[in-house]
């Protein structure tokens, strides 16, 4: 899900207000298919300090990485925060395995300097653009009736919202065998709900394979849904 542009505006408000820092973990910020672009957090509150007049405190931590729009192998990725911030990530990420391969930013860092990245972009969100709508398409004509989901203005998955009574977990079991799967909703709800919820990622698969597996997955549901009328999640 991505915050509106008010919505962010009043979470840096309110984190000013209290004095709670932001972590702001933003891989997939520069995937955007349609709609307006929106400013990160970080530069929200670097402005917001600036109208208020004050020297920008640095109150949101802003992470990225290279791995969701140059290459998924290259596991390196890059932090604006606050000088004491940094000095003290830089002990931790000692402590744990010493540095990140320096040839591996070298490259990242030529990538970028020479342009290429920004058309690699370019390149890629035409590419998961298309992909995304192959299964959007796909959900329409083989999901059954009552089965919801959203329309991604970015990023890389779409939500699935089953009918209530439905467990995602119990269909994965069942899709496995189709050889198609996904990601139970479950685990993202920290109170314990989403059972009948389930992610969908769209950037691998060609849009024919799409469109096989969610066929194949809109049987499996279909079967669900006819033998499970009034069945309740346990």
């Amino acid at each position: 899900m991505t915050l509106s542009l008010e919505r962010r505006k009043r979470l840096i408000e309110l984190a000013d207000h209290y004095g709670v820092p932001i972590i702001e973990d933003d891989p997939y910020g520069q995937l955007r298919y349609e709609g307006d672009h929106l400013p990160s957090l970080v530069v929200i509150d670097n402005e917001f300090q600036r109208h208020n007049g004050a020297p920008y405190s640095g109150n949101v931590i802003y992470l990225s990485t290279f791995s969701k729009t140059l290459a998924p192998g290259l596991r390196l990725g890059w932090i604006i925060a606050p000088e004491e911030v940094i000095r003290k990530l830089v002990q931790a990420k000692q402590g744990a395995d010493l540095h990140t391969s320096t040839f591996t930013q070298m490259v990242a860092y030529e990538v970028a300097r020479g342009g290429f990245l920004d058309k690699h972009v370019r390149f890629i969100r035409t590419v998961y653009r298309e992909r995304r709508d192959a299964m959007l398409h796909a959900l329409e004509r083989y999901f059954p009736e009552g089965v919801r989901w959203t329309r991604p203005q970015g990023g890389l998955f779409l939500w699935v919202i089953l009918p209530e009574h439905l467990d995602a977990a119990a269909v994965l079991k069942e899709a496995i065998e189709e050889k198609v799967a996904f990601v139970p909703g479950a685990p993202f709800h920290p109170d314990g709900s989403g059972q009948n919820t389930m992610r969908l990622n769209f950037s691998y698969m060609s849009p024919d394979k799409i469109e096989e597996g969610i066929k194949r997955l809109g049987r499996v549901l279909e079967r669900f849904v006819a033998s499970r009328p009034h069945a309740a999640v346990a």
